[in-house]
């Protein structure tokens, strides 16, 4: 059995060397306690007391008999029986009769004797129940996405049930608004009582919808990047809004703010270089130089280093080639700077990675300035990958400066001050990156993408609107923003202030699971052909087309991998019930004795 203790540090013990030394499977961090130098707090089984009472650097350990009540009244649970599905329903039932796959792989509330998801033996569970307390209620959430606002969605938002007001029926949770400083119509909403573009509808659906998302009773806002309103100007305008906000009479204090970034520049995958015209890897001052003959078909030097090699159809030959392809070489100081005075001023950034296949790191990682490549020749060709049209576009290219580095973002992922988002697979057996996914050390958590049930308007179904699959890390981004506004809610209650953003990144970590797994694409110690078009079984649906890119293909989604190349192996998950999960292990059984345990008192 697993309890929680309290560790006090004896004096100039340092808190990560001490945890290093520590047997990770009978001891876990809990809470690293930033703010006070000698605690720590770990979840640790219970045989191991002993060993960690008698350890050096220790001075008191101390289990934690009791859990804490908040002095008000608990919110009640809000408890909802759906089909939960990863598979597209008939549009002959309601589409409100279904719910994502999420409330099954990322809380453990829901059990099945088999295993489900889209490369599993089932994709579909009738009549499970999903309930909370945490709603995610006094919560603001803001969607900042690509406008305009077109088709067939225009004043839904005050109709569709995956965004009614649980505790009002009849009422929207999406508030229209005309956002200060930006001048666009669809930054002026009230007027037009239009606020939902298609892909909007999709995101606070998997956040927040009232069917679809875990922030059930949020307030729910979007904000455009269309015409003259930039992502700097938006993100100005939400932190002129978050500042002037009202007191909330109901909690005594302002609701929190969540901030979802839907936008990406697909600047990852911007150059592609020839790999024999590369002539020197360099990490942190130390060269990898080419050996005699090239690099041959063992590319471990460039993969031991997060460098992930595509192939490229080089189009003024038409040759496939393997290719090292590097990110556009500008990243944005303006994006930093915004996303940055966002945080400080306490709204909390999740951010969508993107969708080109692209490996990052954070802008404080070493890593970020001091990993790079060398052409042989200056200038050398090399082969810019733009899009058209939603098209790659690769054209020859010469304009260029030694060295290129390998892990930069344009914006706005790579930035400490928000939590940053890879899409996961739907799948239990299978918990990879959706293929598609950006990746890489500069990932904070995964939420899951494609296959993910939500209001977006795919079809129209029997109960009159619009339902269907989102996908992207436009969809796992608020997978993860919905569970964050829950914790939020559970952390006001508990404490009567709502958490930083620093704390509520560190909350959602701790409680993220790690479920992530990796592919190799290939063999990288000794490649095929460029021209070889191999497949990787553990992806759903497309299995081909693996590392390849070429004119025509789709930049957003199209550049396909599976490496987790330096991912964190953290998904996000949600504590949806009351009790405390370090006294249950494992998945629930689906007969006998079923969790949550009870608590064993001390005699």
């Amino acid at each position: 059995m697993f309890i929680t203790v309290y560790i006090v540090l004896k004096d100039n013990i340092d808190k990560n060397e001490l945890l290093s030394s520590l047997d990770s499977s009978k001891a876990q961090l809990y809470n690293l306690m930033e703010a006070i130098p000698n605690m720590i707090v770990l979840e640790i089984d219970k045989d191991y007391y002993d060993t960690l009472k008698n350890n050096e650097g220790i001075l008191s350990i101390e289990q934690r008999e009791f859990q804490a009540v908040p002095a008000g009244v608990l919110p009640d649970f809000y408890s909802m029986t759906k089909g939960i599905t990863a598979t597209t329903p008939s549009t002959n039932g309601n589409g409100s009769d279904y719910a994502p796959l999420q409330f099954y792989l990322d809380t453990d509330q829901i059990y099945s004797s088999q295993t489900l998801g889209v490369k599993d033996s089932y994709a579909y569970k009738a009549d499970a129940t999903y309930s909370s307390r945490w709603t995610g209620k006094h919560v603001d959430i803001v969607s900042l996405e690509v406008g305009p606002i077109q088709g067939s969605q225009l004043g839904v938002h005050s109709t569709h049930p995956d965004f009614q007001d649980p505790d009002n029926p009849g009422s929207s949770r999406i508030i229209p608004m005309n956002w200060t400083d930006l001048e666009e119509t669809d930054n002026n909403q009230i007027s037009t009582n239009s606020v939902l573009s298609e892909h909007a509808q999709g995101v606070l659906s998997a956040a927040a919808g009232t069917i679809c998302g875990f922030a059930k009773k949020a307030n729910l806002r979007v904000m455009y990047l269309f015409g003259g309103d930039d992502p700097v100007e938006c993100v100005n305008a939400a932190i002129s809004w978050h500042n002037s906000k009202a007191v909330n009479p109901v909690t005594g204090v302002k609701n929190p703010t969540i901030l979802i970034h839907e936008y990406q520049y697909l600047s990852e995958r911007h150059m592609a270089l020839r790999l024999n015209d590369i002539d020197s890897i360099n990490d942190h001052g130390t060269t990898i130089s080419r050996p005699v003959g090239g690099w041959g078909t063992n590319l471990t030097p460039f993969t031991s280093r997060n460098i992930i090699p595509f192939k490229v159809l080089i189009p003024d030959t038409g040759v496939w080639e393997w290719c090292i392809v590097v990110p556009a070489q500008n990243p944005s100081t303006s994006f930093r700077t915004a996303l940055e005075a966002a945080w400080d001023a306490g709204i909390v950034n999740v951010v969508a990675a993107g969708n080109n296949g692209g490996v990052y790191v954070k802008q404080s990682d070493s890593r970020w300035s001091n990993v790079s490549v060398t052409l042989e020749n200056t200038p050398s060709t090399v082969y810019l990958i733009q899009y058209f049209n939603s098209l790659a576009n690769i054209i020859a290219w010469t304009n260029y400066t030694n060295p290129l580095r390998c892990f930069y973002t344009y914006g706005p992922a790579g930035y400490d001050k928000a939590i940053d988002v890879a899409a996961g697979q739907n799948s239990e057996t299978y918990p990879i990156l959706d293929p598609y996914s950006n990746r890489g050390p500069g990932i904070d958590i995964v939420g899951l993408g494609a296959t993910t049930w939500t209001a977006y308007p795919n079809s129209r179904y029997a109960d009159g609107f619009f339902w269907g699959m989102f996908s992207g890390t436009s969809c796992a981004t608020p997978t993860v923003a919905g569970k964050i506004a829950c914790m939020m809610e559970r952390y006001f209650t508990y404490n009567n202030v709502y958490p930083t953003p620093d704390q509520i990144k560190t909350i959602a970590l701790a409680e993220a699971k790690n479920k992530v797994i990796g592919v190799d694409s290939t063999t990288w110690s000794n490649v095929p052909a460029a021209s070889t078009d191999y497949t990787v079984n553990e992806f759903a649906g497309n299995t081909n087309n693996v590392n390849a890119i070429q004119n025509g293909a789709y930049p957003n989604g199209g550049f396909r991998l599976a490496d987790l190349v330096g991912t964190t192996t953290k998904r996000a998950f949600f504590n949806a019930q009351s009790f405390s999960r370090i006294f249950t292990t494992g998945k629930r059984p689906v007969s006998g004795p079923v969790y949550p345990r009870p608590k064993i008192k001390k005699k």
